[in-house]
């Protein structure tokens, strides 16, 4: 008789599940997010700096040490590792941004979102994190 309180406590708990985590829903997961776009506009504005100062493009992340925006300098997420971001694509016109997309590759074992930002227009798109990115938007900005 005391094994059938217990069953069906059991019984309840399995029926009512759990509900999504709040991150994990699709707003969540952009709301976490918020860490990788603030790091990659920070990734964006050391690139412009670096070019001014240097006339090239960084080659890296780590380039970008002495304008704030190096791998120490990023801000921390549970998410995204300080390595997990990149950029690509990047190119000068009469010494302003023209093209350049900045990305953030979460961990593996976090389930947050990769995000890719437009350098030019400030745009960010989201996939999965076990997705890849399909062609870039236009350069012009967002189609």
């Amino acid at each position: 008789m005391r094994m059938i309180p217990l069953f069906l406590f059991v019984l309840l708990l399995a029926a009512c599940g759990g509900e999504d985590k709040p991150d994990s829903t699709e707003d969540g997961l952009k709301t976490r997010a918020k860490v990788a776009e603030l790091n990659l506009v920070k990734i964006r504005d050391a690139v412009v700096a670096y070019h001014e100062k240097h006339g090239k493009k960084p080659e890296s992340v780590s380039d970008l040490d002495d304008f704030g925006a190096g791998l120490t300098a990023l801000a921390a997420s549970d998410d995204y590792a300080d390595l997990g971001y990149s950029f690509y694509n990047v190119e000068f016109k009469d010494g302003k941004l023209a093209r350049g997309w900045f990305l953030a590759t979460p961990m593996l074992d976090k389930g947050a979102l990769k995000v890719r930002m437009n350098g030019v227009s400030g745009n960010f798109d989201y996939v999965p994190h076990d997705q890849d990115f399909g062609q870039a938007p236009d350069d012009n900005g967002w189609e």
